[in-house]
């Protein structure tokens, strides 16, 4: 039967991590799922962009989906990625979702070649009757899709798809007014969930429901908090969590555009976690210094590692 759990909070897209040949690290895989239910985060998001599903073959996504599925053993609801470029592989992908029994399918619009609004909803149309019942999550990510979803055009996505409903949406890469336009034009039980954990600070309190948002994936227990700390109207403690956000953020930013994703990778293994590699092809190498001028930048802007 589907899920009727409702997505709200921190939903973690969790990093996937490898071996040093690009093999897919299983062992690390559990010890990730279980930091971030350790760290209570609200719902996983995986095989997304930061979860490496774009690199994946069909049938490692499976394997890890079921991995991630039995791990996580319905502690808190799972959204399972399984968008490709095309319709028929996300069809396949959908109906091994289902049939783990996760909440969610989520799926981003079909990418590389152009579409129209018509072959848009046709895609989503098709992956909802192939998994009759399953919630899906839809994606703005305009920025690697090249495929915009407007607040008109969820609205024709949740004609498209019904009966099933439209659980939630991630929105990727935009301005705060424009984030408000999914928060007021779509139904109150669609989810409206940023890319970006900024955004749920500032909007939470006009009905932003929670975030998703890779960069910050190395420091969930303060995204949990400051979420925790919203919820209860604890404004205090989240400005705290926030101004904590706002300081390790940069610093990560500063090694993302120096070093790539690779700089994920770093962050786990200070976290505690045993990986080898993230993400899956070859980044620019950390040196010695780099490894200590990140942990004390971290420590300078406020996070004990």
């Amino acid at each position: 039967m589907p899920s009727e759990r409702k997505f709200e909070g921190i939903l973690v897209p969790m990093p996937l991590a490898f071996k040093s040949d690009g093999a897919i690290d299983h062992a690390a895989t559990d010890a990730i799922v279980d930091f971030y239910l350790a760290s209570g985060v609200h719902g996983f998001f995986p095989l997304g962009t930061h979860g490496q599903g774009m690199v994946l073959e069909i049938d490692e996504r499976k394997k890890v989906a079921e991995q991630i599925v039995k791990r996580v053993a319905g502690k808190v609801p799972v959204a399972m990625h399984i968008g490709t470029a095309n319709t028929y592989s996300s069809i396949d992908l959908a109906k091994h979702a289902a049939g783990l029994g996760v909440d969610a399918v989520a799926v981003v619009p079909p990418y590389y070649y152009p579409h129209d609004d018509y072959e848009v909803y046709a895609h989503y149309r098709a992956i909802a009757r192939s998994v009759p019942g399953v919630p899906l999550f839809i994606y703005d990510n305009t920025e690697t899709t090249h495929v915009e979803i407007t607040p008109p055009k969820a609205n024709k996505i949740i004609e498209a798809i019904a009966p099933n409903t439209l659980a939630g949406i991630k929105v990727s890469f935009i301005a705060y007014d424009k984030l408000l336009g999914y928060v007021f034009q779509l139904p109150k039980y669609v989810g409206v969930f940023p890319g970006g954990i900024f955004s749920l600070y500032s909007g939470y309190s006009v009905g932003v429901r929670g975030a998703i948002h890779p960069p910050s994936t190395p420091f969930p227990e303060a995204c949990v908090r400051m979420y925790e700390a919203l919820k209860a109207g604890n404004l205090h403690e989240a400005q705290k969590q926030h101004d904590l956000l706002a300081a390790v953020l940069q610093v990560v930013g500063r090694y993302l555009r120096t070093h790539g994703r690779g700089v994920f990778a770093e962050l786990m293994r200070m976290r505690g976690l045993p990986v080898e590699r993230f993400p899956r092809w070859e980044t620019p190498p950390f040196t010695d210094k780099d490894r200590a001028d990140l942990k004390e930048s971290l420590q300078k802007a406020g996070f004990k590692l």
